[in-house]
């Protein structure tokens, strides 16, 4: 086994344990769980309805306006809008919070500032609203699963429930 997944097993271990006591180095920032997710690799299907609309934007936008300035600034528009099912998305869960990381940006929330959290079909949603509103999409953070399900709830659950007493 390499040095570094060695590494990665043993902070894991360590991390559990002192999550478990209910000591307060479980706040460490080391990774309880850290996990990808490539939705473009999962439902490749979908880029059948992709690339067909970001091509007629593309010609739409090239037509209108004759310009390779608005062409590029399209393509890199509908690209970041594009980009969590486009490019792998990183997941982590640590004793601080839980973030989600593209090429674009990164997202994250600390224990502390969770209200609630929503299991549905493809992920958690943690967030820092009591009631569920207008605003939910746009606050906390969202953990796809990927092939880690139960996994993912077991250590949000355990460290939001950690995060809860202390």
């Amino acid at each position: 086994m390499p040095a570094a997944l060695g590494d990665f097993d043993t902070r894991m271990e360590k991390a559990h344990r002192e999550t478990e006591s209910g000591s307060s180095r479980a706040r460490s920032a080391g990774p309880i769980l850290a996990w990808k997710v490539h939705l473009l690799r999962e439902e490749p299907a979908r880029l059948l309805l992709i690339a067909p609309v970001v091509l007629t934007s593309l010609l739409a936008c090239y037509i209108l306006f004759h310009s390779l300035l608005f062409l590029a600034v399209t393509l890199f528009l509908l690209t970041s809008a594009l980009a969590e099912f486009l490019l792998p998305v990183c997941y982590e869960v640590n004793g601080k919070g839980a973030s989600s990381r593209t090429l674009v940006g990164r997202t994250f929330i600390t224990w502390d500032r969770i209200k609630k959290y929503y299991v549905d079909d493809r992920g958690v949603k943690l967030s820092p609203l009591r009631k569920p509103g207008r605003l939910e999409a746009y606050r906390g953070v969202y953990l796809r699963f990927g092939s880690r399900r139960d996994e993912v709830i077991e250590a949000v659950r355990r460290m939001r429930d950690a995060g809860a007493n202390g």
